[in-house]
């Protein structure tokens, strides 16, 4: 049997599969392993387990306010056991509290709703990429250089979409697939989704002038406009905070809660009233944090964001097996 002979084009193109998956494969970075101690986990299948989890939890955040809360409820204390006549019934917080527990959940709901919407985003953008790419594949002649450009910032897209909607520009695992000129080309545009979206769209331009079917074409071009749609949504997510007049409402009634509960159990508790007046300010402070953490699941530096950097890495690892089929 006589050794094959590569061509220099042929090596070079294998050694940059290689290079594409050992990057593409390389260990987490410092940033990417702190991103992923907050990124949502799967929850442990033991019940206490997940009770005491502190890693991912909203209680190192509100640890600082129930201290505060604490021991404003000492001062209270100290101050009706010298002016006793200050102590309030406590029938009205017992009506305010389910109020506030309402007006919580109406929080809580309209920050899962925004995590819950991103991640079918997110869901149908794989779908999205993956069949953009099986179209490419199947329907062009895979030894066809612009094929397999139009393959590599298919596996770009997705990055691009995840630094955008984190205003930040590291595009980590990009130069991988594009090379560094690309790539800093990419940084540079004022909108990198649209940078992206433009290359692919140029990209199927010049496959359907070299005889790429009508019908591929426009089956590619829809696909492509669906990812289109799909950062428009995300962006909506976003940059359309909450209605600041719900935040304002909900943190003003806990904090006049908290502020006259302790006056109301004085009476009934003595000296462990700071302890209940804790007990109940945290799940009122987890409940709001956890309501604002949800409102951007895109933001690495939230509590269980989405994790898209697993995302984008299993996108551009499927699109390559593909490629190098």
């Amino acid at each position: 049997m006589h050794n094959q002979v590569q061509s220099p084009a042929q090596a070079g193109l294998v050694m940059g599969q290689g290079k594409e998956r050992t990057l593409l494969d390389r260990p987490a970075t410092q940033l990417e392993r702190l991103r992923q101690a907050l990124v949502n986990r799967p929850e442990s299948k033991s019940f206490f387990a997940t009770a005491v989890t502190w890693r991912g939890s909203v209680s190192p955040r509100v640890l600082g306010r129930v201290l505060v809360t604490t021991l404003y409820a000492v001062v209270a204390h100290l101050i009706t056991s010298h002016i006793p006549h200050i102590a309030f019934p406590i029938t009205p917080f017992e009506y305010s509290g389910a109020v506030l527990a309402l007006i919580l959940v109406l929080r809580v709901n309209s920050g899962h709703d925004r995590w819950w919407e991103g991640r079918k985003l997110w869901g149908a953008i794989v779908n999205q990429s993956r069949n953009l790419a099986l179209v490419v594949k199947a329907y062009t002649d895979s030894k066809n250089e612009t094929s397999q450009t139009l393959l590599q910032w298919i596996a770009v897209w997705p990055y691009a979409m995840r630094d955008s909607l984190r205003n930040d520009r590291d595009l980590d695992g990009v130069e991988a697939l594009i090379g560094p000129d690309e790539t800093r080309r990419l940084r540079e545009s004022p909108h990198m989704p649209m940078y992206v979206a433009f290359k692919i769209a140029s990209l199927l331009q010049s496959l359907k002038q070299s005889g790429l079917d009508s019908f591929v074409f426009l089956r590619a071009e829809t696909e492509r406009s669906k990812l289109i749609d799909a950062i428009g949504a995300c962006e909506r997510i976003r940059n359309t905070r909450m209605p600041l007049v719900l935040a304002i409402k909900t943190r003003r009634f806990i904090t006049m809660f908290l502020l006259l509960l302790p006056f109301a159990l004085v009476d009934r508790l003595g000296w462990f009233n700071p302890l209940v007046v804790a007990l109940a300010s945290y799940p009122l402070f987890c409940l709001d944090e956890i309501g604002a953490e949800l409102q951007n699941p895109f933001s690495a530096r939230n509590l269980s964001h989405l994790p898209l950097d697993e995302i984008c890495r299993n996108i551009a690892k499927n699109i390559l097996d593909l490629k190098n089929m």
